[in-house]
């Protein structure tokens, strides 16, 4: 049965494709996703706040203009003359001169931008993490499309063959070779088939704007069912690199203040005029460095310190909890695969005697051995065998899927 997509609020998605193949629909989430587009939005900021704190180690030039109107004491340069006043001006001073300074040693600033680089090292395996969620759910829509179509189909199927019952037992009714009854018990489960196919329609259309938005763009194209595969073992995840990532950072930022007790260095200098103003400016300088030591701080680098450590170990334990999930999460998608294809081999076993049975109940009915109740119990097995095989199926392909992402490559798991 095929299914157009079709959702106006998006630009049309490979709109001259008759199919759209799972490995497509993954290129597309990779690149339109919003999830994705944010992490790699997320990924370009954090680089340029590691650009931002790697400038500090970088000379600072700036421009100083200014005026003013002062007053000096000559006492307080040593100038003291009877009978002349100790206060001179007011009087007006222009200065206009660059600013030069450059931070000559800082390893406080050092460990800093060490742990700003681990971020941004961090953010861009964001990026792929994001992207491997995002795969995990385009998979997860499109087992979940081909699931319910095929419940479609054999709710259809099945509602086919209750209104080929349903007639004959109206028509035995009316010759007298039924009762009413009969005829009550087929149409009940007529109505009950009627509902599985409204059922199953429903669920396609719930799936339509969910695949929309996870592409980025509406599918207009029908979809080629994903044949998938056992995957085969592939780095770590992504979430965990970063997350180890992180844990780096937060040592550097332990290291960050711990060196805060150590002196820092730098230099500066500048030229410019310098006079009453600026037609009676002249050349004028400075140079030097400053030595910075820090004596007392009042305990402010020690709490710092603390801080950075329990920081440190927040993240370690978080990284311990991704990898222990990670691990549950492919050994429970291992269990499940196992005992799915187990389920659906019986399943599918199942089917074949349910319409077999049936196909009995409905001769031995025509012949006048059985009662509706056969056929009406008959249908109603069926359909729960169907249902069954139908998810169980799925619910296989669904553990492949998971198992790729416990592993950190949802890809591997595609044929």
């Amino acid at each position: 049965m095929r299914h157009l997509w079709i959702t106006p609020l998006y630009v049309c998605l490979l709109a001259n494709a008759q199919t759209l193949t799972l490995p497509d629909a993954l290129d597309q989430a990779a690149k339109q996703n919003p999830g994705v587009q944010i992490a790699r939005l997320r990924s370009m900021e954090r680089q340029a706040q590691t650009e931002a704190v790697k400038s500090a180690y970088k000379p600072q030039v700036n421009i100083v203009v200014g005026g003013t109107y002062q007053t000096n004491n000559l006492q307080s340069i040593g100038l003291l003359f009877p009978g002349f006043p100790s206060r001179i001006g007011p009087f007006r001073t222009f200065n206009a001169r660059p600013v030069v300074t450059q931070t000559v040693l800082d390893f406080s600033l050092l460990a800093s931008i060490r742990a700003s680089r681990s971020e941004a090292a961090a953010a861009k395996l964001d990026i792929e993490a994001a992207r491997e969620e995002t795969q995990a759910a385009v998979v997860s829509l499109f087992l979940q499309t081909f699931q319910a179509q095929s419940r479609l189909r054999a709710a259809q199927a099945r509602l086919d063959s209750a209104n080929a019952l349903l007639k004959q037992v109206s028509d035995r009714e009316q010759s007298g070779g039924a009762s009413q009854l009969d005829v009550a018990r087929n149409l009940q489960q007529r109505q009950s088939e009627q509902l599985a196919v409204i059922a199953a329609e429903e669920e396609l259309r719930l799936l339509r704007p969910a695949l929309s938005e996870l592409l980025g763009a509406a599918v207009t194209a029908d979809l080629a069912e994903p044949v998938l595969i056992m995957p085969t073992p592939a780095g770590e995840r992504p979430d965990i690199r970063a997350q180890e990532l992180r844990v780096e950072a937060a040592q550097h930022e332990v290291v960050q203040a711990k060196r805060e007790r150590m002196p820092r260095l730098s230099a500066f200098g500048d030229y410019g005029a310098l006079g009453t103003g600026p037609d009676r400016a002249i050349g004028t300088y400075n140079v030097g460095a400053t030595l910075t030591i820090p004596v007392w701080t009042g305990g402010r680098i020690e709490a710092n310190i603390e801080a950075a450590r329990q920081r440190a170990e927040q993240r370690k334990e978080e990284t311990r909890r991704l990898r222990l999930a990670a691990e549950r999460q492919g050994e429970q998608a291992q269990i499940s695969y196992q005992q799915q294809t187990r389920s659906a081999a019986a399943a599918a076993e199942s089917v074949v005697a349910a319409r077999k049975v049936l196909e009995l109940a409905r001769l031995r009915y025509e012949s006048g051995l059985a009662t509706s109740v056969d056929t009406v119990t008959a249908q109603a097995a069926l359909a729960e065998s169907e249902e069954a095989e139908i998810r169980a199926r799925y619910g296989a392909q669904l553990a492949l899927a998971q198992l790729a992402f416990a592993k950190g490559d949802v890809r591997a798991a595609i044929r």
